[in-house]
């Protein structure tokens, strides 16, 4: 965040990320400062302005009032929404793009006037320019345009769409070098493991507003312990979802039946083709980078209240209720939990040993500890910290800016800082999830070469910190 938008935008080219988040934040930082607060404000920020677009959308899209209301309400409960609003990172801003898009787009179908496709055409492109993986939601645009009710033709519809997309290539079309050498650098390592049909059950769940453990939970609160296990569960949701769908195009006026795929189309295609791209080459696959489809999700399932007539009306409300219901109860019962990177650099902090070394191998993590050192905790005495990276305030001259931890050894680090004699205490911080091999090993490394060892865990248990108290020189 403290490099200018021009060598963030060098940066990146070795990195899978995108520029605009980074160049917004910088300038927010800028303004109101480095706080915890004030970086993860502007997510709260962007999180807030898609409730609205999400509301002008669900307006636009069918005037139910009982509809709107009860998709505003399931979208704003979503634990997943929530959860990325309060994150320092790209996916609230892309899911509020995404949302200006599909508005636009809908402004367009009814009134192809210049100002709008134009709007159409930022709106997209800035999205490309948030996150990469807004690319997989552009055939779900493709379909949404092609099958939405309009006053234009099959012919126009298509002329409109090449002008767009003419407009979003020329505007995107300075990243594409940047683009071609992260593309390069992710097909040849990223950490995502290949999805099965479980984990696309689980985006599914999640999309909807709901977490089934949290959800599993109301069993020791209900009594209905013997009807409420992950089998019926999934049962039920998969039964909702399957009759939300249908009843979006069965038994409906044709208008409202188009409406009803196109919105289908957009809300699922990306998560259909991230998952098979994922499944037949390098694993994509991570529910946060579709966190646009997440945003529709809960309008697409809260469709047949606004089209279906009489009974079934009737049925699908209760049906969307339960819904509502239980992204209520996901959220109060919700157990998910942020890495404590402050908590855990609060206690390496107040140690009062002061000849102390603190060792962070992986690098993210490094600059998190930093951060938090540096800033809300400078009262404190500081340790000598270290890690991989050797400088955190310099920009860096060579390509891959991060340094490989694979290529790393920590056990020759560790060697030398004990066989140097200057401290008398040697604290490593770890993130203990994708650890490599190497860094595995440090807590028996440290067991043979300390007068005792302690490991703790902070939060639940994802983040640790080892303490070698007395190293043997």
């Amino acid at each position: 965040m403290q490099f200018s938008p021009t060598l963030q935008w060098r940066l990146l080219a070795w990195n899978d990320g995108s520029p605009l988040y980074y160049a917004a934040i910088h300038c927010w930082v800028a303004l109101w400062g480095t706080s915890v607060v004030a970086f993860r404000s502007l997510s709260a920020l962007f999180s807030t302005l898609s409730v609205f677009m999400f509301y002008l959308i669900a307006r636009r899209m069918w005037a139910n009032r009982f509809f709107v209301a009860l998709s505003l309400m399931v979208y704003s409960f979503s634990f997943f929404q929530i959860w990325y609003a309060k994150e320092s990172r790209s996916y609230a801003l892309l899911d509020l793009l995404l949302l200006v898009s599909v508005y636009c787009m809908l402004l367009c179908l009814s009134e192809p006037t210049k100002l709008h496709m134009l709007g159409l055409a930022a709106a997209i492109s800035l999205a490309l320019y948030t996150h990469n993986m807004a690319m997989f939601y552009l055939p779900g645009f493709a379909a949404f345009w092609l099958l939405y009710p309009s006053q234009m033709t099959f012919s126009i519809r298509l002329r409109k769409a090449a002008v767009v997309g003419v407009m979003v290539l020329l505007l995107f079309a300075p990243w594409l070098p940047t683009l071609k050498k992260q593309t390069a650098m992710v097909l040849g390592h990223f950490w995502a493991p290949k999805p099965h049909a479980g984990d696309l059950l689980t985006t599914l769940f999640t999309f909807s507003g709901l977490d089934p453990y949290s959800l599993l939970e109301l069993r020791h609160r209900l009594p209905i312990n013997h009807f409420s296990g992950m089998q019926t569960l999934i049962t039920l949701f998969l039964v909702a979802f399957g009759l939300s769908m249908a009843g979006a195009w069965w038994g409906v006026q044709p208008i409202d039946r188009r409406k009803g795929i196109a919105l289908q189309l957009w809300t699922l295609l990306p998560i259909a083709l991230v998952f098979l791209w994922s499944r037949i080459s390098k694993s994509v696959y991570v529910d946060r980078n579709l966190i646009g489809a997440s945003a529709l999700m809960p309008m697409m399932l809260c469709v047949p209240v606004a089209v279906q007539l009489g009974k079934r009306r009737t049925a699908y409300q209760i049906i969307t209720v339960a819904l509502l219901i239980g992204a209520v109860a996901s959220l109060s019962m919700q157990r998910r939990q942020r890495d404590d990177w402050r908590g855990l650099t609060a206690y390496l902090m107040k140690i009062p040993e002061q000849q102390r070394l603190v060792e962070v191998f992986q690098p993210y993590c490094q600059i998190l500890v930093n951060y938090y050192a540096t800033g809300p905790f400078k009262s404190y005495g500081r340790p000598e910290i270290a890690g991989l990276i050797t400088d955190l305030h310099q920009p860096p001259s060579i390509p891959g800016f991060l340094p490989n931890l694979l290529a790393a050894d920590p056990e020759t680090i560790l060697s030398q800082a004990i066989e140097s004699g200057k401290y008398k205490e040697i604290d490593i911080a770890l993130q203990l999830e994708r650890m490599p091999p190497k860094v595995q090993a440090i807590p028996e490394f440290l067991s043979s070469h300390c007068s005792s060892v302690q490991n703790l865990t902070f939060g639940y248990g994802n983040l640790g910190v080892t303490r070698c108290l007395g190293p043997h020189e």
